[in-house]
Formats: C-alpha cells, sequence, structure tokens
C-alpha cells in the first residue's frame, strides 16, 4: 500500500499489553514485553503506510506508549489526544473522523477493545474472512488497515474496506 492508492488510509490500532497494575485503568502502563511488541507494530506499520497525516491517541497510558513508536516511524503531521477514543467507543471515533478535511488522507487511531474491531467490522464494506475475524476482536499490538474511497464526512457503515490485520510478531 502506498500513498499513490486510490482513497484514503485508515488504520485503527489496539493498544499494546497493558500491565494491570496501576491505581486506575488509564494509568496503566505498557508491558516491557507491551513496549517491544509496539515498535514491532510500528515497523511493520512504516513498510505499509509510508506517511501518516493524522495521529489520534486515547488518552490512557497504555494508547499513548504505544503511540510513541508509531510517531517516531510513520512521522504524523499532526499528533492529537482525544478523550472520545477511550470514553465513547465506535461512535466517539468517528465524530472525530467524518469533520477531518479531505486533505488529510493517512489517519492513524491507537484505542481500545473492543471499539477498535467493532469499529473496523462496521465500516468494513463485505463479508468476508477478514469480517469473520474481526467480529471475534483482535490481540493486543494489532493494526485494522482500512481503505477509505469517499469522504470523511461520508464515513459510516460498509464505506470501507478491510484490507489487511497486522498483529506484531510474537
Amino acid at each position: 500500500m502506498t500513498t499513490d492508492s486510490p482513497g484514503k488510509i485508515l488504520v485503527l490500532v489496539r493498544h499494546s499489553k497493558a500491565s494491570h497494575n496501576a491505581p486506575t485503568d488509564l494509568e496503566r502502563p505498557l508491558t516491557s514485553r507491551g513496549r517491544l511488541l509496539a515498535d514491532e507494530l510500528a515497523r511493520s506499520l512504516e513498510r505499509r503506510v509510508p506517511s501518516l497525516d493524522l495521529l489520534l491517541v486515547s488518552p490512557a497510558a497504555r494508547a499513548r506508549q504505544t503511540a510513541g513508536p508509531m510517531r517516531e516511524r510513520l512521522v504524523p503531521t499532526l499528533t492529537r489526544v482525544e478523550p472520545e477514543i477511550y470514553h465513547e467507543g465506535p461512535g466517539g471515533i468517528l465524530r472525530l473522523l467524518q469533520p477531518l478535511p479531505e486533505t488529510t488522507r493517512q489517519v492513524l487511531v491507537v484505542g481500545h477493545e473492543p471499539t477498535v474491531s467493532v469499529l473496523a467490522h462496521l465500516l468494513h464494506d463485505t463479508v468476508d474472512d477478514l469480517a469473520n475475524q474481526v467480529s471475534f476482536g483482535v490481540p493486543t499490538a494489532t493494526a485494522l488497515v482500512l481503505r477509505v474511497s469517499g469522504v470523511w464526512a461520508a464515513l459510516g457503515p460498509q464505506t470501507a474496506h478491510l484490507s489487511e490485520i497486522v498483529t506484531a510478531p510474537r
């Protein structure tokens, strides 16, 4: 997949492996293994999404730490931490994406389960093996790569194509 592909690219990422040892869910950090997996996933995505216009990140520590290697390797033009990703589920992410300018071509969202798999399943335009895989959820350090051929404002059910599931090598 390259930047000359028609349409836009939306990548939905489930944060990497997190510790359960934190005062609150928002403060849960990545484990040492999680940090390695986040970097591996970023390396894999670097080959698939050579440039990134926008990186949207949940405020949760584990999501922000997962986004670090994405920021270093994909060098987004803009990075925003958005509480909606953590608090408002798939609808919250859609509300962040729909007002984007059409000049924004490649977007990566770092969030949580089941939100990322539910949103990918909702957006996917066909019933196939990939749809079946995401319907059961995705493991940590996994990216769902979707192609969006329409305008961001029209993004909704069955308006994108899930082209690939990328999971950090274990």
